[in-house]
């Protein structure tokens, strides 16, 4: 039997190997450009906004990634609202609500516009010493505002300069409660208010009744 020649062998052996899909490669190529244009074009964009706004649009995700971590943690939350007090843990995040499982297994479906603030169980000590009430506000029993042009607005650069420099605010709700502190992260919808004994609030801007700049902790 003849002998194979290298020409030969050499033939088959690469005559034998997976040929490359072209369109596949070439499209490829296209996805991994189009990535980086809009890549690039993001950091162009964000690089000509004002200060203020890129650190709010930054902190826009803070609210949405907090709620997921609690959802994923599983964590028991504490959740104040117009008149009642519901404690569970959230098992989904809807645009405009929280479904909460409480502690009997009831499910509720919480309207973001009748929570007032949210915290987390375990620092319930911490938040309770922590919150005064106004009396007389309370007694007014006043509800959420629909209409976000009749709510209280606090100006976002003021936000912006308290939450870099940390310098302490109170909040004022309209269910009376007064909290003091220092603002960790904040979006268009809520703000997150580190405490003197240190718990933490999530406060929902919908519900505020007044904002001052506190000269020191409460």
């Amino acid at each position: 039997m003849a002998a194979r020649s290298k020409t030969s062998v050499w033939r088959s052996d690469l005559t034998s190997q997976p040929q490359k899909n072209s369109s596949q490669s070439n499209w490829q190529y296209r996805n991994r450009d189009r990535r980086r244009k809009s890549s690039h074009y993001k950091q162009q964009t964000q690089r000509h906004l004002p200060p203020e706004l890129l650190t709010q649009i930054r902190a826009e995700s803070h609210g949405r990634a907090y709620v997921q971590k609690q959802i994923r943690k599983k964590t028991p939350m504490i959740f104040e609202l117009y008149g009642e007090k519901i404690e569970g843990i959230i098992s989904r995040r809807l645009t405009y609500a929280l479904a909460v499982v409480s502690v009997n297994g009831e499910v509720h479906h919480l309207e973001k516009l009748n929570i007032k603030y949210m915290y987390k169980r375990d620092e319930m000590p911490q938040v309770v010493q922590d919150i005064e009430v106004d009396a007389g506000l309370k007694a007014q029993n006043l509800i959420s505002i629909i209409h976000k042009s009749a709510r209280f607005q606090v100006d976002d650069r003021v936000l912006v300069r308290c939450c870099k420099k940390k310098i302490p605010v109170r909040l004022t709700l309209r269910g009376g409660e007064m909290i003091t502190g220092v603002i960790r992260w904040f979006s268009q919808y809520d703000m997150k208010m580190l405490l003197a004994h240190g718990g933490n609030v999530v406060v929902f801007r919908h519900g505020l009744h007044r904002f001052e700049i506190s000269p020191q902790w409460a």
